[in-house]
Parts: structure tokens; sequence; C-alpha cells
């Protein structure tokens, strides 16, 4: 029970302070030109990969910042994979038996694709990241929950439909998510395209928890400040832009907000890099038109906050653009 304790002990301590600005002292040019260049046609080396990510970096922080990169640059999202693992999931969700006996048989599946092809799903990203960081001296553990985009149906959700990890480095646990690093399938068009996003490298745990909700609550290194379930189904909609322009979303806390007409909204962001004021907008969707919206716009130090008054009463879907990418969404319904 000790030991036990002790590691919640330090999970909850690590949560206040647990983000990349916390290496903003170390330059991680050296480990991400090593990632780059460190080349392989399959995986059954691993231990011999590892060895060349990290033999010449002298931190555990860049060590697990060249395997994370290594990771998202070399290593597929086979959605088809996914796909299929999700539609048996839900055929055996009723028979535990059968559900099992699945997982096993999945398992093998896996692992021979990801070793053979470079190919996986999120499963594969986090035990790689875990086994290799492990492989490097350093501890780091798979973290299973639910993830939360814009194509999943809450409502419709029964099982936990995503992993990522934590790493510890200097004594404190991070969060990262290298499956959505590594970039964007397209199902329909049956392909992958790399887009690597820092943006899920160490992520501060209160943007992370709007997108990853952990079956362990410690797990969302926020101690008691996590939300529930439910509370984290509320959350607004960030998408994976957010995550490379924000380093907090302030407000509003909940993406449906019901307000009275004429009232002034607020929103309020925290930005981790500069960007062009001129490309902020809102597209306004009601159901049965789109417009876009120019909101008021001030920006002091890194603090940005828009606002805008509702001047129609009804229901309205509203998306936050930056720099050309869509951030966020929320919902309004103005009395």
């Amino acid at each position: 029970m000790q030991k036990i304790g002790f590691f919640l002990f330090l999970i909850f301590v690590s949560s206040t302070i647990a983000q990349q600005s916390d290496f903003d002292n170390i330059n991680f040019s050296k480990a991400d030109k090593i990632a780059n260049t460190v080349e392989t046609k399959r995986l059954y080396e691993l231990n011999k990969i590892t060895f060349n990510l990290t033999n010449n970096l002298a931190t555990d922080v860049e060590k697990a910042r060249a395997i994370y990169v290594w990771i998202c640059k070399n290593i597929a999202n086979n959605f088809g994979l996914y796909s299929k693992n999700e539609r048996k999931r839900q055929r055996y969700a009723k028979d535990s038996l059968k559900l099992a006996n699945w997982n096993s048989k999945f398992k093998i599946i896996l692992f021979k694709k990801l070793l053979k092809n470079k190919k996986t799903i999120c499963t594969g990203y986090a035990y790689l990241m875990k086994e290799m960081c492990n492989m490097a001296g350093i501890e780091a553990k798979i973290v299973n929950g639910f993830g939360r985009t814009s194509a999943v149906d809450f409502e419709a959700l029964t099982m936990p439909n995503h992993s990522w990890n934590v790493i510890k480095l200097n004594n404190k646990w991070y969060l990262c998510d290298p499956t959505w690093s590594a970039g964007i399938s397209f199902p329909e068009e049956g392909r992958f395209e790399f887009i690597y996003n820092d943006g899920y490298f160490l992520t501060d745990p209160k943007l992370f928890i709007k997108n990853h909700f952990p079956l362990e609550n410690q797990f969302t290194l926020l101690g008691d400040d996590s939300p529930s379930f439910t509370e984290f189904t509320e959350l607004p909609l960030l998408y994976g832009a957010a995550y490379k322009i924000l380093s907090k979303h302030i407000f509003p806390k909940k993406m449906h907000s019901t307000i009275t007409k004429n009232d002034t909204f607020t929103f309020k962001y925290h930005l981790k890099k500069e960007i062009d004021l001129n490309t902020i907008k809102f597209l306004v969707y009601t159901g049965s038109n789109e417009r876009t919206i120019k909101p008021k716009i001030t920006l002091k130090e890194n603090l940005l906050t828009l606002k805008h008054i509702f001047k129609r009463r009804g229901f309205y879907d509203l998306h936050l653009y930056i720099n050309h990418k869509i951030i966020a969404t929320y919902s309004f319904k103005i009395n």
C-alpha cells in the first residue's frame, strides 16, 4: 500500500507544472535531428533503434523527445485495423468470453503489423513509447481511456477508444499522445499523411483533459481538479491545431452555453506562439446557413480575449478559426 500511495503522490505533485515549458532551457534540435536521421524498414531490433536514438543525448527529456519524434514520423496509423477492431469490440460487447478471445487474437495481429509494416493504431503507438523509453532508462506507462474528437459519439460509446502515455522526467509525470502527434488519416481514401503536431508532447494537463479522459483518475495529473466523465463530455471540443497554438483554453468552460439576446460573450485563451490576429474569425452555423464573424480582439502579452454580441435568438454552432485552422467548436442557445 505504501508503494501505491507514493506512486499516486508523485502523480499528483507533478500535476501543477508538468508541461513542456518546464524544459524551455532545453534545445531539442539535436534530439529532433537524430530522430529524423535514424532509419529502419522494420522494428525487429527495437533495442538497437532505441540505442541509436538516445546514445548521444545527455538528458532524459532529450532522449524521450528523440523517441517520441521518431515514433511519430515513422509509424503510420492503420485506420482499417482500427475500424476492424471497433466493429469486433461492438459485436462482442455483451459476450465477455468472445471479447476476451478477440482481444488476445487482435494483439497478435496488431504487433505483427507494427513490427513488419510500421503501421498500427493508438495501442501500438503507446506500446512503442513505453517500451523504448523503458529501454532508455525512462519510466513510462500506457494510459487507456477515452479520446474525444468531432467524430466520436459519446452517447453510443460503451468502451474506451484510445491509448496514450505518461512519462516520468525529473521525478514528475508528463502526458503525451504519439498517435495524435503523428498525422491525419483519410479513411475514404485509404491513406495516412504524416503531419507532426508537437502540441501533444508534454502537454499541460489542463489542456490535455479537453480531449483525453483516462480510465484511472490519477492519470489526468490534475489531482482534485480532475473532472468526472460527464463533465469531460461537456467540455469544449478542441482540434489538433489548438494544441499547436494554445497553451491554455480558459473560457468558456463548457461546449454548450445558454445566454440572453444582446449579451456579450467572452472567450479567453493563453497562446503559446505568435499568431496573425487578422486570421481570427468565427464561423457560425444556424442549421440553414452560415456566416463569418470577426470578434472584438484583445491581446495582452499571451492572453487572447475575444468578445461577441449575439443579437439574434436561436441555436448556433460556433467554430473558432486561427491561422486558417479550426481551433474549437462551441454551441449556443440564445434566449
